[in-house]
């Protein structure tokens, strides 16, 4: 059995050492019941790991959460459109001096393209 030691590197009592033991069995099988309580992680990232060890890969997780409606409810529609390079590079710089994603910029554009032509 592999010692196992506590944050700061000292090392767990034989009882502490069973009680990580039982933690981890735990962890690893736990069946979450019907009136458990699930209460949201704080900090950045909290829980994404403990996700992609589930779903097996990074990739997997973002397959699977995806990424917000823009929708007042249900999914947004996505558009695909092609860019000439030397549009998308303005595009891009443009977005880098405003810290904005190229798609809100888009979206921004379209909505008062949109206003004006009616």
């Amino acid at each position: 059995m592999n010692e196992k030691k506590a944050e700061g590197g000292q090392d767990l009592s034989p009882e502490e050492q069973a009680d990580f033991h039982t933690l981890g069995e735990w962890a690893e099988t736990a069946d979450i019941g019907p009136n458990a309580r699930i209460t949201k992680a704080s900090g950045p990232g909290a829980g994404r790991a403990l996700l992609e060890a589930a779903l097996g890969s990074p990739e997997a997780l973002k397959r699977a959460v995806g990424k917000p409606s823009l929708s007042s409810s249900g999914t947004s529609p996505s558009r695909t459109i092609r860019l000439p390079k030397d549009m998308d590079a303005q595009l891009v710089a443009r977005s880098e001096i405003e810290h904005r994603k190229p798609s809100e910029i888009l979206r921004e554009a379209l909505a008062q393209y949109l206003a004006n032509a009616s």
